[in-house]
C-alpha cells in the first residue's frame, strides 16, 4: 500500500511539472537586449510549442495577432514584453478576452501603459492596476518587496545592463493586483513594479526584465510562477494588499 501511495504522489508531481502545450511570446530585440524571455521559455519547457514574434526588428505585430487568433484559448501562456516598438498594433482586445475568461495566463508589460491607444490600459485595469506613472532620468533602483516570493527568489541584482533604458519602465498604483517588487526600498503606494494579477497566476509589470542584468533568471522565475499548479492567493503576502 505504501508503494502504491508513493507511486501516486510521484505521478501527481510529474503531472504538475508537465510543460505547457502552447506558449505565445511577443518581444523586442534591440542593442543586444530582449531575447531573454525566449531563452528562459526554452530552458524551462523543452517539449512545449513556443511561438515567438518580435516587434523590433521584425515588425511582426500582425503575425503575433494571427497566431493569437489562430489558436485562441489553446494558448496556455501568452507573454507580451513590449519595450521598444509600438504595441498599438497588437490585438489587445483578444488578450483582454482571454484574460477575462481565464482561458490563458498572461504576462504583460509595455512602455505604453499610459499612452497606448489599443487597450493596454484596459487590460491593466482588469488585471488589478489602476494607475501608471512614467520615468525620467536619472534611473532609480528596483527592489524586491517580497524577496521570498517565487518571482524574486534568488535574484540579487535588479539593475540593468543599459541603465538608460530604465526610463521605459513604469510605476503602478494597484487595486487588487499584488506587488512583488517596486521602485522604493519598502512597499509604497504608487510605486509597484512586478505584480501578480488578480487571477493569481498572471503577471503585470512596470519593470522590464528584457535588459536586466539577471534577465534570464528573472524570466525563468516569472514563467515558472505563472505555470504553477495552484494560484497563490493574495493572503499569502499578509497585509501588503491593504497598503494599496
Amino acid at each position: 500500500m505504501r508503494f502504491l501511495v508513493c507511486s501516486i504522489l510521484v505521478l501527481c508531481a510529474l503531472a504538475g511539472a508537465q510543460d505547457p502545450a502552447n506558449v505565445l511570446i511577443y518581444y523586442d530585440d534591440y542593442a543586444g537586449y530582449g531575447t531573454a524571455v525566449n531563452t528562459a521559455a526554452a530552458n524551462l519547457w523543452p517539449s512545449a510549442n513556443i511561438e515567438s514574434y518580435s516587434g523590433e526588428p521584425g515588425g511582426q505585430q500582425a503575425a503575433f495577432n494571427s497566431a493569437l487568433d489562430g489558436l485562441g484559448a489553446g494558448w496556455d501562456i501568452i507573454v507580451i514584453e513590449s519595450w521598444y516598438a509600438t504595441g498599438n498594433d497588437l490585438y489587445w482586445g483578444g488578450i483582454i478576452d482571454l484574460y477575462d475568461t481565464g482561458a490563458a495566463r498572461i504576462y504583460a508589460s509595455t512602455w505604453q501603459w499610459a499612452s497606448g491607444t489599443a487597450g493596454q490600459g484596459t487590460l491593466a485595469n482588469n488585471m488589478g492596476v489602476t494607475g501608471f506613472a512614467g520615468f525620467g532620468a536619472p534611473v532609480i533602483p528596483h527592489y524586491a518587496w517580497e524577496p521570498a516570493h517565487p518571482i524574486a527568489d534568488g535574484i540579487t541584482d535588479w539593475g540593468w545592463g543599459d541603465p538608460g533604458l530604465g526610463i521605459l519602465n513604469a510605476r503602478f498604483t494597484v487595486s487588487d493586483a499584488v506587488p512583488v517588487t517596486g521602485w522604493t526600498a519598502s512597499a509604497t503606494v504608487g510605486e509597484a513594479g512586478i505584480c501578480v494579477a488578480n487571477d493569481g497566476y498572471s503577471v503585470i509589470s512596470g519593470y522590464t526584465p528584457a535588459y536586466a542584468n539577471e534577465s534570464v533568471a528573472i524570466w525563468e522565475n516569472i514563467l515558472s510562477f505563472m505555470w504553477g499548479t495552484s494560484a497563490l492567493q493574495q493572503s499569502t503576502w499578509g497585509a501588503i494588499k491593504s497598503s494599496f
